[in-house]
């Protein structure tokens, strides 16, 4: 046997724990079942991938979009329409 140390944030190990103490686990359960499937299915076994949306939702962005719409309820901003071209 060996352990296995991994930091992670508060908040997150705490809605982990709480959502495999409900299915009937524990950390270190839930952890070997990952380790079994991954050494199964030679991979990480689910999708890894970035998000589709390049404009998903993060308070950066929408710090980004009411700084945005300040400058231009001020006065103090352009508003530029977009015009395409047919071709």
């Amino acid at each position: 046997m060996t352990t296995i140390s991994a930091k992670i944030e508060n908040e997150d190990k705490s809605l982990f724990e709480s959502i495999i103490n409900s299915i009937g686990l524990n950390v270190t359960s839930a952890i070997t079942a990952f380790v079994k499937a991954t050494i199964r299915e030679n991979g990480i076994p689910f999708a890894l991938k970035a998000a589709d949306d390049p404009y998903i939702y993060s308070e950066e962005n929408m710090k980004y979009l009411r700084q945005g719409i300040a400058q231009i309820e001020s006065g103090k901003g352009q508003v530029h329409e977009l015009k395409e071209e047919l071709l």
